[in-house]
C-alpha cells in the first residue's frame, strides 16, 4: 500500500488532536468581590476510540441518470475515530477513512462506456449530537446526527486494456472487442472481456485536456446514525455519512469534458455506509466493599453470606454456596448439589426431582401410561384422569388441516414447482418475513390429511408438518405423538411405517431408512420425478392462469380482491403468480378474460400434467395464438431495470434422442447452437441472443425461411429459460 505524502500529514493531523485530547483542560470560576479564591474545578477527560469498516457508495457523472440507489453495495472502506463529549448532547469526533469507490457504465455509446477506481484517503472532525434531551434514562439505543469538515487525498484509474495488451473497444451489440467498430473489422474483430483491473492513470491520460489537476480537496461529511450501548465500556455503531465534495475530477469527468464524455455541473459525492465499534477509556469507579462492622453483618444460616445480600437465606448448616448465598448446582439441571443423586448429568437432559436423568425407557413409559387404557402400563391413576381415555386424548375441536410442504424464502426447485401447480388443491401463503408457505389439500378430519401426507411422502415428496386451524382462525402444528396415534387406528401401524410400506419409487442413490432424513434440501429423489405415481394428481390436466413472471414480490395489495392467488418463487429468481385450477381449458380462458380485465392485460393460461409444465398445443385445447399474443417489448427497453439481464432466444428444436440427419446439416449451417437439457429428458436447441422481442422475430422468421418452421421465441433471464411472454413481463 502506498501513502503520499499529505495521508501522512493527516496521520499527524490526527495524532496532535489525540494530543490535545489526552491533556488536562482546566476552568476557573471568577474571583469574588471579597476575593475569595474558588477551588479550580479539572474537566475529566472521557475520550471514546472507534474502528470499523464500511462501503463507499459512488454517486457523481457517471450514474446520473440511475434510478435506484444501493448503499451497500460498492468497494470497502475502513475508518478510526476518537470522541470527546463536551456535554451530555454533544461530542467533537476525529476521525480517519480509507477505502475506494468506482463505478462501471454501460451504454451503447462507444464514448459514454467510462469507468474508474479511486483510493480515498481522508482526516477530519465533526461534531455530533446524540439526542440526550429526549431520550429516556437507563436507554440501550442512542440514535446521533453530525456534520463536519474533512480533507481528503484520491486517486483515481480506468480499465482501458485487458490482461493481453488488448484496448476495449465497446460495440453497438453490447459486445466488447479487440477493434473499432466498423464495417471492415466486423468479420475479424475479436470478442474479449473486461479483466477489472484498473491499470491507467486518469489524470496522466488526459483524455480532456485537464492537465496535472489537484488530487486532493475537501469536502463536509454529514451522518446519521445510531449507537447500541453494550456495556459500560463497548458499543455498536452503526449509520450513513454523507460526502458533499469541492472537487468534480473523482471520476475524471466533468462538465468540460470532450464530447458524448461531458458530465454535469455538479461536484462529485460519495456515501460511506458503516458498522463498528468503540471503546470507552473512561476508568469505572471501583466497588467500594460493603461495611459488615454495623448492625446489619446478620448471618441466620452460617453460609458467610450477609442476610441482606443473601439471596438463599435458609441454606442447610455445612451446605457449600455461590457468591450469592445460594447452594451450588455444578451440572445445571436445576437440582442443587446436596440433593442431586447424579451430580453430572448429561449437558440437556431431562431430570427428576432427584436430579437423575431420564432414559428412553423412561420416556416409553411415561408414553405408555399417556396412551393407555387398561391400565396395564400405568402405576399411579389420579382420580381426577380417571375418565380420560384415549378417544378424548385424541379428538380435539377442530374445523380444518392442511399438509405444510415447508417455508421457502430463496424459492424452489423447478421441478418441484412443476409437481406442486399439476396437484389441484396446492395453495400458498406469505409470512409478515417474506417468506412463502406452501400445503396441499384442505381437509374437515384429521385422517383425511394423514393419508394425504403418506400419499405425498410415498411419491417422494417431502412434507414438513400437519397443521391445524381451529375455529378462531389459529393454527397449531399436529404433534408426532398425537399423528402416530391417529395413524394406528387408520392405518394399524405408525406413519413412517405407513410411508415406508406404500413407497412406489425406483430406490435412490442410497437407501433411506429414517422420515427425518427427507429435508427441504433433498425434497425429490432425483430419479423420481419423472415417474411418480399419477394418481396423486388424478391423471388430469391443471389448467392455471398466470398472471404475472417478476423479478421482484409484489405486495399482496396489487392483487386486488383475488382471493386463489398462488405465488411460486423458484430458483431461476422469478416468482410466478397464478389463480384459479381448472380441468378444462374453456374454464381456464373465461377466468383469464376476468383477469385481463381486471388489470392484467399479460394474463395467460398454462397447463400443467403429471408433474410437469406440458405446451398448450400437446392437451389438444388450444394453439398458444389463442392464448396469448405477445406484445411490444417496450419502445425503449433500456429505461427497464432488467435491460441486459432479459435475453430473448429462438428455439429451433426439441429431441429426445438423436437428431435427424437433414436436420442437423441445417443447424450447423446457422453456426453456434446453444443446447440446453429440459426437465422432460429432452434437449432444446436455441440459437441467437437478442435484447427485444422483436429482433428475435424477426430472426425466427428467417429461420423459418431456412427449413426451420417450428421455430418460437423464448426467453432467458439468469441463465434460464423462461416463455416470451414473461421475458417481455420483465422487460416492462
Amino acid at each position: 500500500m502506498i501513502i503520499r505524502a499529505n495521508s501522512v500529514r493527516f496521520f499527524g493531523l490526527l495524532v496532535l488532536c489525540f494530543a490535545t485530547l489526552g491533556q488536562p483542560l482546566f476552568a476557573q470560576e471568577e474571583v469574588s468581590e471579597a476575593s475569595e479564591a474558588v477551588e479550580e474545578k479539572e474537566w475529566t477527560i472521557r475520550p471514546e476510540i472507534t474502528a470499523g469498516v464500511g462501503m463507499l457508495v459512488y454517486r457523481g457523472d457517471l450514474f446520473e441518470g440511475r434510478k435506484s440507489l444501493n448503499l451497500f453495495q460498492n468497494k470497502l472502506a475502513f475508518h478510526i475515530g476518537a470522541s470527546q463529549p463536551v456535554t451530555d448532547f454533544l461530542d467533537v469526533n476525529f476521525f480517519m477513512l480509507y477505502g475506494s469507490l468506482g463505478a462501471n457504465e454501460r451504454t451503447l455509446l462507444p464514448e459514454r462506456n467510462l469507468n474508474f477506481e479511486s483510493t480515498i484517503t481522508s482526516a477530519g472532525f465533526a461534531l455530533s449530537y446524540n439526542f440526550f434531551h429526549v431520550l429516556k434514562p437507563g436507554h440501550r439505543l442512542e440514535p446521533f446526527v453530525s456534520v463536519g469538515f474533512e480533507a481528503f487525498q484520491f486517486v483515481s484509474k480506468t480499465d482501458l486494456i485487458d490482461g493481453f495488451g488488448n484496448r476495449y473497444h465497446y460495440w453497438s451489440d453490447g459486445t466488447i472487442r479487440n477493434q473499432p467498430e466498423t464495417t471492415e473489422n466486423l468479420t475479424t474483430a475479436i470478442e474479449i472481456t473486461r479483466d477489472y483491473e484498473y491499470e491507467t492513470d486518469i489524470r496522466e491520460l488526459n483524455a480532456d485536456g485537464f492537465g496535472n489537476y489537484s488530487e486532493r480537496s475537501f469536502a463536509i461529511p454529514i451522518s446519521i446514525g445510531y449507537k447500541l450501548l453494550l456495556n459500560d465500556k463497548v458499543n455498536f455503531k452503526m449509520g450513513i455519512e454523507y460526502h458533499w465534495t469541492f472537487t468534480d475530477y473523482i471520476d475524471g469527468i466533468t462538465d468540460e469534458s470532450r464530447g458524448l464524455r461531458a458530465g454535469n455541473e455538479r461536484s462529485d459525492r460519495f456515501y460511506h455506509t458503516f458498522i463498528g465499534l468503540s471503546y470507552n477509556l473512561t476508568q469505572i469507579p471501583k466497588n467500594i466493599d460493603p461495611d459488615f462492622s454495623g448492625d446489619d453483618r446478620g448471618d441466620s444460616d452460617q453460609d458467610s453470606i450477609p442476610d441482606f445480600l443473601d439471596d438463599c437465606p435458609a441454606t442447610p448448616l455445612g451446605v457449600q454456596v455461590d457468591s450469592k448465598g445460594c447452594p451450588l448446582d455444578s451440572d445445571n439441571d436445576g437440582v442443587v448439589d446436596y440433593k442431586d443423586l447424579e451430580l453430572n448429568s448429561p449437558e440437556g437432559a431431562i431430570v427428576d426431582s432427584s436430579g437423575v436423568a431420564l432414559s428412553d425407557q423412561d420416556f416409553e413409559q411415561l408414553y405408555l401410561e399417556y396412551t393407555d387404557e387398561t391400565g396395564e402400563y400405568t402405576e399411579y391413576t389420579a382420580t381426577s384422569y380417571a375418565l380420560d381415555s384415549q378417544e378424548r386424548k385424541t379428538k380435539r375441536k377442530k374445523t380444518s388441516y392442511t399438509v405444510k410442504i415447508g417455508e421457502f424464502e430463496e424459492g424452489v426447485n423447478d421441478s418441484l414447482a412443476n409437481i406442486l401447480l399439476s396437484m389441484p388443491d396446492v395453495t400458498t401463503r406469505q409470512t409478515e418475513d417474506g417468506k412463502t408457505i406452501i400445503e396441499v389439500g384442505n381437509f374437515e378430519s384429521l385422517p383425511d390429511a394423514l393419508k394425504r401426507k403418506v400419499e405425498l411422502e410415498s411419491s417422494g415428496i417431502a412434507t414438513q408438518d400437519l397443521i391445524e386451524t381451529n375455529t378462531s382462525g389459529e393454527e397449531s402444528r399436529v404433534t408426532n405423538i398425537e399423528q402416530d396415534m391417529v395413524s394406528q387406528e387408520t392405518f394399524g401401524m405408525p406413519v413412517n411405517q405407513v410411508i415406508q410400506k406404500n413407497k412406489s419409487l425406483p430406490p435412490p442413490k442410497r437407501l433411506i431408512t429414517s422420515q427425518s432424513e427427507y429435508t427441504l434440501d433433498r425434497p425429490i429423489d432425483e430419479r423420481s420425478v419423472s415417474k411418480a405415481d399419477d394418481s396423486q394428481y388424478g391423471n388430469q390436466t391443471v389448467y392455471r392462469v398466470q398472471i404475472g413472471a417478476f423479478a421482484n414480490k409484489l405486495k399482496r395489495d396489487v392483487f386486488g380482491d383475488i382471493q386463489d392467488l398462488l405465488v411460486v418463487t423458484t430458483q431461476d429468481g422469478l416468482t410466478r403468480y397464478y389463480t384459479g385450477s381448472f380441468t378444462s381449458y374453456q374454464q381456464a380462458a373465461s377466468r383469464k378474460i376476468d383477469i385481463i380485465g381486471s388489470g392484467f392485460p399479460d394474463a395467460y393460461v398454462v397447463p400443467f400434467k403429471n408433474g410437469q409444465r406440458v405446451s398448450l398445443q400437446s392437451t389438444g385445447q388450444a394453439t398458444p395464438a389463442q392464448n396469448v399474443v405477445p406484445r411490444n417489448s417496450s419502445s425503449s427497453p433500456t429505461d427497464s431495470p432488467n435491460y441486459g439481464k432479459v435475453k430473448f432466444k429462438v428455439q429451433i428444436g426439441s429431441y429426445a434422442s438423436d437428431i435427424p440427419t437433414d436436420v442437423l446439416d441445417r443447424m450447423m449451417d446457422l453456426g453456434k447452437v446453444d443446447q440446453r437439457q429440459g426437465s422432460d429428458g429432452a434437449t432444446k436447441y436455441f440459437v441467437g441472443e437478442f435484447n427485444t422481442y422483436e429482433e428475435a422475430n424477426a430472426f425466427k422468421q428467417e429461420l423459418a425461411g431456412r427449413g426451420f418452421d417450428g421455430a418460437f421465441v423464448a426467453g432467458e433471464y439468469n441463465g434460464n429459460i423462461i416463455s416470451a411472454n414473461e421475458a417481455i413481463q420483465l422487460l416492462q
